[in-house]
């Protein structure tokens, strides 16, 4: 059935239930056009467990709609049926279930992104963590991450910044200073905990805006013109990273890739830490960890000498080896 509401046309909006005693499911929404594989947003609302923000929910997922991205929304176990483990799951059957109509719904499998609000960025920050399967790309708004205010929501789970490894996607995060319910430093730990892992990660933190402003538009609330510039800036970083390639970049030899590409190979990096102990602290590795060994040759010949370069090209090896 093909539906128009503010203007954009739905078609097929599914709903898929998960558990029906829990009201837990996913509601899809997919463009009129199927001859075009498309990726697919999962909007993930907040509601502090307790239950899931109407403003964090469908108008946001008719405002990627609208920009002609697939959209789905998760309903996940809050309430009395509140439970970390079992939101979790949710998640996992939600990308699961994506992941299964795609071919016949023109959704690019390979460009799933996850949006959460607060508690659902709670969730969609887990599932970008701890899923072994996980979407390709993470979006969080005003986002709870610490399990101190875990404890706030009445759920058990740990810090999520703790939980962050190499393997998570790419991060959009957007919150305020002034957010009158979840600390600002829910998202400095988890952005700290990105750069630490090097994930890639785009970051605005607006200084004035209360919790829960969604898209910041009047239709959702509260009209905030420069808390809205959100949505279009995070519609600009996925394609920018949609587009990028996945094929690995090409060095002529050890001594012109990235000393952080080096240490990836751990006969590399126990090498590496003999003729350069210093990188043992791990803020002065962050200094030279994106140049080659060229360019530090270059910028510092007298630490980087052509008889260290030299030694080095011979003990060094291209390949990646276990860590």
């Amino acid at each position: 059935m093909t539906s128009l509401r503010k203007g954009v046309p739905i078609i097929k909006k599914s709903n898929y239930v998960f558990d029906e005693s829990a009201n837990t499911g996913m509601t899809v929404y997919l463009q009129t056009d199927l001859r075009t594989p498309r990726p697919l947003i999962l909007i993930i609302p907040g509601g502090g467990y307790n239950f899931c923000s109407e403003r964090e929910a469908e108008p946001v997922a008719l405002a990627f709609l609208a920009k002609g991205y697939h959209a789905a929304v998760l309903r996940y176990h809050v309430g009395e049926f509140r439970d970390f483990q079992a939101a979790l799951n949710d998640g996992q059957l939600a990308l699961q279930q994506i992941k299964q109509i795609a071919s016949n719904a023109a959704i690019e499998v390979d460009k799933i992104a996850v949006v959460g609000f607060s508690a659902g960025g709670h969730l969609a920050a887990a599932m970008s963590t701890m899923l072994s399967e996980k979407p390709s790309l993470c979006v969080l708004g005003y986002p709870a991450i610490l399990d101190s205010f875990a404890e706030v929501m009445q759920v058990q789970a740990l810090s999520l910044n703790q939980q962050v490894t190499a393997t998570t996607p790419p991060t959009f995060l957007f919150t305020t200073f002034q957010d009158n319910v979840v600390p600002v430093e829910n998202s400095l730990l988890y952005l700290r905990a990105l750069e630490e892992h090097d994930v890639l990660f785009e970051a605005h933190v607006f200084q004035e805006g209360k919790h829960g402003l969604s898209l910041g538009t009047s239709a959702v609330g509260k009209n905030d013109p420069r808390f809205a510039q959100w949505f279009d800036l995070c519609c600009e970083w996925m394609e920018i990273n949609w587009q990028k390639t996945s094929k690995p970049a090409e060095y002529p030899d050890v001594l012109t890739m990235p000393v952080g590409e080096l240490m990836r190979n751990a006969a590399n990096k126990k090498i590496l830490l003999e003729y350069f102990p210093v990188w043992q602290d791990r803020s002065r590795y962050k200094i030279v960890r994106k140049f080659n060994l060229t360019e530090l040759h270059e910028v510092a010949p007298q630490i980087f000498n052509a008889t260290i370069l030299q030694q080095l090209q011979s003990k060094l090896t291209m390949g990646e080896g276990a860590n």
